[in-house]
């Protein structure tokens, strides 16, 4: 309890972002270590700006963080805080994650999770995609991340709940305000037996500040993201870009070129996006939709083996794996052929691959 607290407290002090949160904890191990720490030690190791924010920080911060635990407690909200154990892996790994995830619903999530965005003003193409080929991504049981927007979203969360899938929806405001109003049965539905998350405080409204943070969650949580329908300027390019920064995959389907809705498909696939037609193309680049591996693959990996994956967005060579990981795992050779025999990963004259 006092984690999260020390972690709201964070959370609540102005001029520290996720990105600095998340470089302190992982200095000094806890939130609450990070409040004991002196100045000078602060300033060594972050600078003089970043130590007087955390030792000069108002003491209101504290009384902020109390509150918002007892709102968690009236509203049936779970915090969780990012030094968790039960923090989604995926999202953790980030270079911003929230300090805190707001969740409503069934927690730990499942980490086979894959994004699925698109417009809010889709065409018959755009259902068409989600009722046949994420249907059937639905069916093996993945978790489904999308935003509860209208329009595709809403039609991934709904195949999702038809299928018996998981889903998790993340929102871009706080998780007491349901929107858009329209989507309250659907949000209730996803509580059953899926989460809804959401980075931040109660109370916070949606906004157009609020949107591209949530969509870097969206990003983050997912081991890649698909993109249903999307024009050229939308909210589904800004997640798929993020998500291409963060080293994960990002999938779309070929669209028509006169279709100005899915516009942005097309531009996606001329960057380097993976082109779908198929459920079965899919399988090719994502291991717990093979057949062979299981649903649960990932939530049963080590921690070593998790960020490895996370690592071969591309074909990298074994020095270059070697010199990402030595230092923290000497032993990466036996993680390397450990991953080989579960069949998550390939090699080839020492270039190592996700599996296809």
């Amino acid at each position: 309890m006092e984690e999260l607290i020390a972690t709201l407290e964070l959370y609540f002090t102005k001029g520290l972002g996720p990105a600095t949160i998340k470089k302190l904890i992982e200095k000094y191990s806890s939130s609450k270590a990070v409040l004991e720490t002196d100045y000078d030690t602060l300033k060594n190791d972050f600078g003089e700006s970043v130590a007087k924010i955390v030792t000069q920080r108002e003491a209101s911060c504290r009384i902020l963080a109390e509150k918002e635990l007892e709102k968690a407690g009236k509203f049936d909200v779970k915090l969780v805080p990012l030094s968790s154990q039960d923090y989604p892996f995926l999202l953790k790994s980030i270079p911003d994650p929230p300090p805190v995830l707001y969740v409503k619903g069934i927690f730990p999530i499942p980490e086979n999770t894959l994004a699925v965005v698109g417009s809010r003003k889709h065409s018959s193409y755009g259902s068409y995609v989600v009722n046949t080929i994420i249907r059937e991504v639905a069916k093996s049981k993945v978790n489904i991340v999308s935003g509860m927007a209208l329009g595709i979203d809403t039609l991934a969360h709904k195949v999702a709940l038809e299928e018996g899938s998981f889903t998790t929806a993340v929102l871009g405001n706080g998780i007491d305000i349901i929107y858009p109003p329209e989507n309250k049965k659907l949000f209730e539905k996803i509580v059953e037996s899926g989460c809804v998350i959401s980075e931040f405080p109660f109370g916070t409204k949606p906004s157009a500040y609020t949107f591209p943070q949530r969509n870097r969650v969206i990003a983050g949580l997912s081991y890649g993201v698909f993109v249903v329908e999307a024009p050229k300027k939308s909210g589904s390019l800004i997640t798929a870009n993020i998500a291409n920064d963060y080293g994960r995959l990002v999938f779309t389907v070929p669209a028509n070129i006169n279709m100005h809705s899915a516009q942005g498909n097309n531009t996606l696939i001329k960057d380097g996006a993976i082109a779908i037609t198929t459920f079965e193309d899919l399988q090719e680049y994502i291991p717990f939709l093979k057949s062979s591996v299981s649903t649960n693959s990932l939530s049963d990996l080590e921690p070593i083996e998790k960020e490895i994956l996370v690592f071969l967005n591309t074909k990298r060579h074994y020095d270059e794996i070697v010199s990402q990981f030595y230092d923290k795992y000497p032993d990466i050779e036996n993680v390397l052929f450990t991953l080989e025999l579960k069949g998550l990963i390939q090699s080839n004259n020492l270039f190592y691959y996700r599996v296809a």
